[in-house]
């Protein structure tokens, strides 16, 4: 009876374990993804930067964090990058998330408003939508050092 005991808790361990291992391998969304509407981040611009300088270093930022530009509108102070794949901690890409940034401006171009969209496909493969905070943390640190008060 115990031995049966023990290999009975030695399967559930093992089970367990593959579980983990097997969502880890397949790629879920990551844990900093949040189901829901996305909260925008604004960051007020350093006193006297020059709009088109700090258009430049948001810009520059993006592609530094690997994010592809999709739309870039300087005159009307937007930029929305492409669908970004996440990559898994062991490298693999997994086509299941995804997150792209986007940019405004603002009318007085005193304030930058940043927004991480994120979408992880569900089990019967619809997109379902909400953010990123790890990825807008980031970025909010990076853009409030290179262009913010």
């Amino acid at each position: 009876m115990k031995k049966r005991t023990l290999l009975t808790g030695m399967l559930v361990i093992a089970l367990v374990f593959g579980m983990l291992v097997g969502c880890a391998s397949t790629g879920r969304a990551p844990s900093s993804f949040v189901l829901g509407q996305a909260t925008p981040v604004t960051i007020q611009l350093r006193q006297g930067l020059d709009f088109d300088q700090a258009f430049r270093e948001v810009s520059f930022i993006l592609l530094q964090s690997n994010f592809q530009t999709e739309t870039l509108q300087p005159e009307a102070g937007f930029i929305r990058t492409n669908w970004r794949l996440w990559v898994t901690p062991r490298g693999e890409t997994f086509a299941g998330y995804r997150v792209r940034v986007s940019v405004t401006f603002n009318p007085s171009r005193t304030q930058v408003i940043v927004n991480v969209n994120g979408q992880s496909l569900d089990s019967k493969g619809n997109w379902q939508d909400g953010w990123d905070r790890a990825i807008t943390e980031d970025l909010r640190q990076e853009l409030t050092m290179a262009v913010g008060n």
